[in-house]
């Protein structure tokens, strides 16, 4: 097995998870927040990008690209935020594999797997946030999309 492989592949099953939430949303949904002056659905998601985007301008202009960060408090339409999201996943794809490739990270202490490890444990907590607006806003989640994030891991490519 190539580790660097399986390091892009555990990250393409991760990031696809957002994609599997954000795909079952209504409009409407996006709007959810758990409290006042929380962040909105949408603006969790626009900050899962950021923080991608954020990181990748470590390895300059080979991997982030024209992707450019949301600004601080935005709440963009679902396109925007589908687009930016599956353009960012694929950029991480690629700063992993050469991360993995020479065993460091730029900017990063750790790893490139502790770095793998911080993008899904970040972007897992936003996901529940993101849930839990929507439980307190009453909008009903489907269950094979709430199991999918967790039963998505066992199958081929990821869910």
């Amino acid at each position: 097995m190539d580790p660097a492989a399986d390091l892009v592949d555990a990250w393409r099953r991760a990031a696809a998870l957002n994609l599997l939430l954000l795909d079952a949303l209504d409009d409407a949904a996006l709007e959810a927040r758990y409290a006042p002056r929380t962040r909105s659905v949408a603006a969790q998601f626009a900050h899962m990008h950021s923080v991608r985007t954020y990181h990748l301008e470590a390895f300059g202009k080979r991997h982030i690209g024209s992707l450019a960060s949301f600004p601080r408090g935005a709440e963009p339409a679902r396109k925007e935020i589908r687009a930016a999201l599956a353009a960012s996943a694929e950029a991480l794809a690629g700063a992993l594999a050469e991360a993995a490739a020479k065993g460091k990270v730029p900017s990063w202490k750790g790893t490139p797997a502790s770095w793998l490890a911080y993008f899904c444990a970040h972007e897992a907590h936003h996901r529940g946030l993101a849930l839990a607006a929507l439980r307190v806003a009453g909008v009903k989640v489907p269950k094979e999309v709430v199991y999918g994030l967790w039963e998505g891991w066992g199958k081929a490519g990821g869910p």
